[in-house]
């Protein structure tokens, strides 16, 4: 959409419009800017969900707004960390007389209308509710002390609930009943043809092509299926429809929206506290809260397995304590202290805790795995459904100041700051501690060829086959960043004239590169550096080979500094506008400005600290395949990342491919 003054709106999906829909949002394009890249505040105070990222992280209540205000042209040096346009929004506070208001905003389906894309299919209406309620209250204290026969102190409160259930059909792709007893006779493709199981232990030259042998009558013989694939396959949904024109195990699983629903579970908290301090001081204090839940099943698995944030959080910590002082009639001062905090968990709590001994995996191969016990990550490539989820999330935690000195000084008006600013950044990943994923590959006719009409992914996983690709046991670490941020700035607005205004301004970002709080971060590369496994070879077999080179640097080793850029000084931004009245009723204006991006987690790196041990099926690229390697997928148990402690060989044999200033 477009407005008269420019704003656009991008990749927003209507249905994440919602309060607690962070990123969706945030997609706006202002003036022809780049999307995603706004400044948002709320009672002038940085509200940014993720390091890195423009999401807006705090988003009030309606009844709490006083007023909002979007600059999509603001040279105004006061303003940065923005390559588009600026978002204020200002909270309301307490007045002389009481005021409030309820509300309840409510939707059932029997209430709503049907839509038209299911009344132009016959399909009636499926199940739907939303609650959206609360109350806002505000008016002046009593304070004896402060009380001088005028009202000084003041208080505002707005409460908002939101539950809604939003009806989230699926269709999805599972096995046949028959399938997990080894039967694939009646599996075909969407026209009808017969898709052929291969026997991975066979093969021979044909024509100059290794060419496996069929299992006679598509049939996997019982004694060949892998009994921990049975069980993994067994929290696999049962087929309950046909859908005509597909494959045999293509959309063969429906749930009705009505059956699964994506619940959204929320509640949103302003409080504002203001005080007059005389006739020349203004205080307030603003606490802003809200937390958001939803559950949503994916892969539509009741208990263990289960797929889909269960539950994804989203949740906010906002306070501001802000003081103006008028000093003289033409000095006007300004502190504000903010802190905020934003959390994104996801969860897979249906899993946790799970025995994975009871499915038959080696009870060491647990015990060696990261994180908590866990019902593990199944995938079955050909769009099979997936199994199981692993929990992650990260946690934004940001401090700031802004002192401001407002000066008025003739036809001038006079404006200097600095905007100070500490986020941290830290995140929980666990990625997938215990991944196994299965394709078609070691069932087809042809080991090295794909084709459309032969080999299956659950046909491998029963003969016990997991794939190299994807499988794996992730063993991360959970870093902990701290960006610094500085901008002093001065704005002169000048009126020249009667028609004439000019807007003269300067600004000076200083964005310090985050820092890891145990310096597990990797801050530069030396492509001179003679490498510590240069000396592992024998130079008497490899006399012309040229010395190796290259290491990586880590944060605190070797004097290394802990950040991984150095400072940029020249973020220097000058910014000027005008507004010239031609006539009565017509305003030119215009400006010119410099910005700088705000900085993302390109530069944040930990290799050595994080790491993922590979699964390893077969000795010869996929030809012949180790003999049920299902049983025990990682013999050698998972690889402990070793951080930095290898120096120079950290990271040696894996791709690297990053540059540092």
């Amino acid at each position: 959409m477009e407005s008269m003054n420019g704003l656009r709106a991008f990749k927003g999906n209507i249905i994440y419009q919602r309060p607690f829909d962070n990123g969706a949002i945030a997609t706006w394009s202002i003036n022809g800017s780049w999307n995603s890249n706004n400044e948002f505040l709320l009672d002038g105070a940085p509200n940014n969900a993720q390091a890195g990222g423009n999401n807006i992280a705090l988003v009030p209540p309606v009844d709490s707004v006083q007023e909002f205000k979007i600059q999509t042209n603001s040279f105004d040096a006061q303003y940065g960390k923005t390559m588009g346009g600026i978002v204020n929004v200002s909270l309301k506070g307490g007045t002389n007389q009481p005021h409030g208001t309820l509300y309840e905003f409510a939707r059932r389906n029997q209430w709503d209308a049907n839509s038209f894309q299911n009344n132009a299919r016959g399909v009636p209406k499926v199940a739907h509710f939303l609650d959206q309620y609360g109350g806002a209250i505000g008016g002046p204290m009593f304070i004896p002390k402060l009380y001088d026969g005028r009202n000084k102190s003041f208080f505002f409160v707005n409460y908002e609930g939101y539950r809604e259930g939003t009806p989230t059909p699926l269709f999805l792709n599972v096995p046949a009943p028959e399938m997990l007893t080894g039967d694939f006779s009646n599996l075909k493709d969407g026209n009808g043809q017969k898709i052929v199981i291969y026997d991975p232990t066979t093969g021979r030259d044909v024509n100059g092509t290794w060419t496996r042998d069929p299992f006679p009558g598509n049939i996997i013989p019982a004694n060949r299926l892998n009994p921990i694939a049975q069980k993994i396959l067994g929290y696999q949904p049962k087929p309950n429809t046909v859908t005509p024109g597909q494959a045999y195990t293509t959309q063969n699983f429906f749930v009705a929206g009505g059956q699964n629903l994506d619940k959204d579970d929320f509640y949103n908290l302003v409080i504002k506290l203001d005080q007059n301090i005389g006739d020349r001081q203004h205080l307030f204090f603003r606490h802003a809260s809200n937390d958001r839940t939803e559950m949503r099943l994916t892969n539509g698995v009741a208990g263990i397995g289960q797929d889909g944030p269960l539950p994804l959080k989203r949740v906010n910590d906002a306070y501001v304590l802000d003081w103006v002082g008028t000093l003289k009639p033409t000095l006007v001062t300004n502190f504000r202290i903010s802190f905020s905090r934003y959390l994104d968990p996801s969860y897979g709590r249906q899993n946790e805790g799970f025995d994975l001994s009871t499915l038959g995996f080696p009870k060491s191969l647990e015990s060696q795995l990261p994180g908590v016990p866990s019902f593990g990550r199944y995938e079955f490539n050909s769009n099979y459904n997936a199994l199981g989820r692993y929990y992650g999330g990260s946690w934004t935690n940001t401090w700031a100041a802004h002192p401001t000195v407002t000066w008025i000084h003739s036809s001038q008006t006079i404006k200097g700051g600095l905007d100070m600013r500490w986020i941290q950044y830290a995140t929980k990943n666990v990625g997938n501690p215990f991944r196994i994923n299965f394709d078609k590959g070691p069932t087809r006719k042809e080991y090295n060829r794909d084709d459309a009409l032969s080999g299956d992914a659950i046909a491998s996983a029963l003969l016990g086959t997991p794939s190299t690709t994807n499988s794996g046991i992730d063993y991360n670490t959970f870093p902990a960043y701290l960006y610094r941020y500085f901008a002093p700035y001065v704005q002169d607005d000048w009126k020249v004239s009667r028609k004439l205004t000019l807007n003269l301004g300067l600004r000076w970002d200083f964005n310090i590169s985050a820092n890891e709080r145990y310096n597990r971060i990797a801050v530069g590369f030396d492509p001179s550096a003679a490498n510590p496994a240069d000396k592992l070879i024998d130079r008497t077999k490899f006399p012309d080979l040229a010395p190796l080179k290259g290491v990586l640097l880590f944060a605190g080793q070797n004097g290394q500094r802990s950040n991984p850029s150095k400072l940029d000084w020249t973020a220097i931004q000058p910014r000027a506008g005008f507004a010239y009245q031609m006539k009565e009723r017509l305003v030119i204006r215009g400006g010119i400005g410099k910005y700088y991006l705000n900085p993302n987690n390109d530069d944040l790196r930990s290799p050595g600290f994080s790491y993922t041990t590979p699964l390893l099926n077969s000795q010869d690229g996929g030809r012949s395949f180790i003999p049920n390697l299902l049983n025990n997928p990682f013999p050698n148990g998972p690889t402990i990342p070793p951080g930095s402690s290898l120096g120079g060989l950290s990271y040696l044999g894996t791709d690297c491919s990053a540059s540092w200033e």
